[in-house]
C-alpha cells in the first residue's frame, strides 16, 4: 500500500510539474543582412588597434578575394583566400574571410568553425576580433544553437579598448 501511495505522490508531481521551454530562437536574417552587421562593426572610433603589416602578396590576394565577393564571386574569392592561406596558413582575416564566405553560402556550422580559428589565431582587440564573434554568434543562431545577445554583448567589449579621454 504504502508502494501505492509514493508511486501515486512522484506521478502527481510529475503531472503538475511544468516543462522548462528551452527553444532556441532562430535568427530570421538573410546571410547577407548577418554580414552586413558584421562589418558595421568593425571599426569602432578612437580604438587603440595595434596589426602587423602582413606579406604584400598576401594583401593583394584579400583585396582580390573581397572584390570577387563583391562582385557576388563566391568561388572566385574562396580560390583567391586559399592561394593566401598557402602563403601564411594561420592568417587571422584571410581565415574570417573564408568563415564569411561561409556564412553567405549558408554553410553555419563551416562558418563558425572558421571563425573560431581566425579568434584563436589572431588579435583579441579591434575589429577582426568583433567580425570572428559576431559570425560565431550569427552561425550558432543560424544552427538553432544557444547563444545569447548578453555573451555577445560580453565578447564585442572584450574586443575593443578605447584610450582614456584626456583632460
Amino acid at each position: 500500500m504504502k508502494k501505492v501511495l509514493l508511486i501515486l505522490s512522484v506521478c502527481m508531481l510529475f503531472a503538475c510539474s511544468t516543462q522548462e521551454n528551452t527553444a532556441v530562437k532562430t535568427l530570421s536574417m538573410s546571410p547577407e543582412e548577418m554580414l552586413a552587421k558584421i562589418h558595421a562593426n568593425n571599426d569602432v572610433n578612437n580604438e587603440v588597434a595595434f596589426q602587423a603589416l602582413p606579406d604584400e602578396d598576401l594583401l593583394d590576394l584579400r583585396d582580390k578575394a573581397r572584390q570577387a565577393q563583391t562582385d557576388g564571386n563566391l568561388e572566385r574569392a574562396q580560390t583567391l583566400l586559399t592561394q593566401a592561406l598557402v602563403i601564411n596558413a594561420q592568417d587571422p582575416e584571410a581565415i574570417q574571410m573564408q568563415a564569411e564566405l561561409a556564412l553567405l553560402q549558408k554553410s553555419f556550422a563551416n562558418a563558425e568553425r572558421l571563425a573560431l580559428s581566425s579568434y584563436k589565431a589572431g588579435p583579441k582587440l579591434g575589429g577582426l576580433c568583433r567580425r570572428n564573434w559576431l559570425t560565431i554568434h550569427y552561425a550558432k543562431s543560424a544552427q538553432g544553437l544557444p547563444t545569447t545577445e548578453d555573451q555577445l554583448a560580453k565578447h564585442l567589449a572584450e574586443c575593443t579598448v578605447v584610450p582614456a579621454a584626456r583632460m
